[in-house]
């Protein structure tokens, strides 16, 4: 019998490789330890076992990891147009809508968010507005004994898969996720250098909605490489021009911000002075700030 993988991403590689240098390495910061090392894609933003799941024999098994090696393998071919584009010419609504499932998935197996998900977890099999999708039903038609259902919610592996159908959410209840696609913006470094980071948080949600399984991802900006910005505020973005340098090092502050622990960029300086940044609103208690000016930018852009 084979033994199941041990080494699971939470990001994963492929994605990471958008920030690497031309040699396919790049630094990370620990923000508890506090260092700044270089590694690689392949060595960094993963967890030993983070998608074991514990079945009822007491058996191990790794078809989340799996499963969202699939789910991946869909997206790639878009996702790799859009790393590759220019800001010449549009991006298809298929890129987009397989953009779109790419980060509902990433926002909800991020380790960041597993508390949440397991949250989340206990309010299936109910009467859930937002989460009545997924269903259970008998062989004969008849309601699921209450007793079977709390065996199932509080199972070991039954938070795990959840995070699996959560990301499902945007497209049931009346959602109108696929309207936000027109408002999106992509916005490319003005020297096409690649000045964005990335961390163990990259989709840097605005507050309002970040563990509403429905709404999560109206209002983000994500960095989709070094060179991409995604941005979404639910309403058209006014400009087309280049970022202001400005606004770049304030998403890269709040990237740090908002990173659990590892953040990572192709440029070892670069880095260092956006860490700098950080520290400066750590040491004045600013950094509730951070992410709220980076959205107030973002209605000027």
């Amino acid at each position: 019998m084979t033994k199941p993988s041990r080494k699971h991403h939470y990001l994963p590689r492929r994605y990471l490789r958008g920030f690497a240098d031309s040699e396919g390495g790049f630094f990370v910061y620990d923000k508890l330890a506090g260092k700044i090392f270089p590694t690689s894609p392949d060595a960094a933003f993963f967890e030993n076992h983070l998608n074991t799941v514990t079945l009822p024999d007491g058996s191990s098994s790794d078809f989340l990891e799996k499963l969202y090696t699939e789910t991946e393998n869909e997206a790639w071919e878009s996702l790799d147009e859009i790393t590759h584009s220019t800001p010449d010419a549009p991006i298809a609504v298929r890129d987009k809508m397989d953009l779109f499932l790419f980060l509902s998935f990433l926002h909800w197996r991020l380790p960041g968010n597993a508390v949440c998900a397991e949250q989340l977890s206990q309010r299936f099999f109910g009467h859930d507005e937002k989460l009545g999708y997924f269903k259970m039903k008998s062989t004969e038609g008849t309601p699921v004994p209450e007793d079977v259902i709390h065996e199932i919610r509080t199972s070991p592996s039954w938070s795990q898969t959840a995070r699996l159908i959560i990301p499902f959410a945007p497209f049931f209840a009346g959602s109108t996720w696929y309207e936000d696609l027109d408002n999106w913006r992509f916005v490319y470094a003005g020297d096409g250098g690649n000045w964005h980071i990335v961390g163990d948080n990259p989709i840097i949600t605005r507050g309002d909605h970040d563990h509403d399984p429905v709404n999560c991802l109206r209002e983000f900006i994500f960095p989709v490489s070094g060179r991409i910005l995604l941005m979404s505020r639910g309403e058209r973005l006014r400009s087309d021009e280049p970022l202001a340098p400005e606004f770049i090092l304030q998403h890269g502050t709040a990237i740090i911000e908002r990173a659990q622990r590892f953040v990572a960029c192709h440029d070892r300086g670069f880095l260092s002075a956006l860490v700098a940044m950080h520290g400066t609103h750590v040491r004045f208690g600013k950094t509730e700030r951070i992410v709220p000016e980076l959205f107030e930018m973002l209605t000027r852009v």
